[in-house]
Protein backbone atom coordinates (compact mmCIF):
# COMPACT_ATOMS: atom_id res chain seq x y z
CA UNK A 1 0.00 0.00 0.00
CA UNK A 2 1.31 3.43 -0.94
CA UNK A 3 1.36 6.25 1.55
CA UNK A 4 0.35 9.59 0.12
CA UNK A 5 1.99 12.72 1.43
CA UNK A 6 0.21 16.03 1.21
CA UNK A 7 2.06 19.31 0.86
CA UNK A 8 1.15 20.26 4.42
CA UNK A 9 2.65 17.01 5.82
CA UNK A 10 5.88 17.59 3.90
CA UNK A 11 6.02 21.25 4.96
CA UNK A 12 5.58 20.23 8.60
CA UNK A 13 8.43 17.74 8.25
CA UNK A 14 10.70 20.48 6.89
CA UNK A 15 9.71 22.81 9.74
CA UNK A 16 10.64 20.17 12.33
CA UNK A 17 13.84 19.15 10.52
CA UNK A 18 15.16 22.65 9.94
CA UNK A 19 13.44 25.43 11.93
CA UNK A 20 15.87 27.98 10.44
CA UNK A 21 14.19 27.81 7.00
CA UNK A 22 11.87 30.60 5.93
CA UNK A 23 8.28 29.81 4.96
CA UNK A 24 9.16 30.50 1.33
CA UNK A 25 12.04 28.01 1.43
CA UNK A 26 9.84 25.44 3.15
CA UNK A 27 7.10 25.79 0.54
CA UNK A 28 9.58 25.56 -2.36
CA UNK A 29 11.27 22.46 -0.96
CA UNK A 30 7.94 20.81 -0.13
CA UNK A 31 6.61 21.41 -3.65
CA UNK A 32 9.74 19.88 -5.15
CA UNK A 33 9.59 16.78 -2.92
CA UNK A 34 5.83 16.43 -3.46
CA UNK A 35 6.32 16.52 -7.22
CA UNK A 36 9.10 13.92 -7.05
CA UNK A 37 6.98 11.62 -4.88
CA UNK A 38 4.08 11.89 -7.32
CA UNK A 39 6.40 11.08 -10.24
CA UNK A 40 7.78 8.04 -8.43
CA UNK A 41 4.28 6.89 -7.49
CA UNK A 42 3.07 7.11 -11.09
CA UNK A 43 6.15 5.27 -12.31
CA UNK A 44 5.67 2.56 -9.67
CA UNK A 45 2.02 2.05 -10.60
CA UNK A 46 2.83 1.79 -14.30
CA UNK A 47 5.58 -0.70 -13.55
CA UNK A 48 3.23 -2.81 -11.43
CA UNK A 49 0.52 -2.76 -14.10
CA UNK A 50 3.02 -3.86 -16.73
CA UNK A 51 4.40 -6.62 -14.50
CA UNK A 52 0.97 -8.06 -13.69
CA UNK A 53 -0.22 -7.74 -17.28
CA UNK A 54 2.86 -9.61 -18.52
CA UNK A 55 2.50 -12.35 -15.90
CA UNK A 56 -1.27 -12.72 -16.16
CA UNK A 57 -1.07 -15.21 -19.01
CA UNK A 58 1.67 -17.31 -17.42
CA UNK A 59 -0.58 -18.19 -14.46
CA UNK A 60 -3.53 -19.36 -16.57
CA UNK A 61 -2.02 -22.81 -17.36
CA UNK A 62 -0.85 -23.46 -13.78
Amino acid sequence: MMRYYTLSVIEDAFRRQDPELTETEIKEKAKKIHSQLNTLDISWRRSNKKFYRMNEFRNIGS
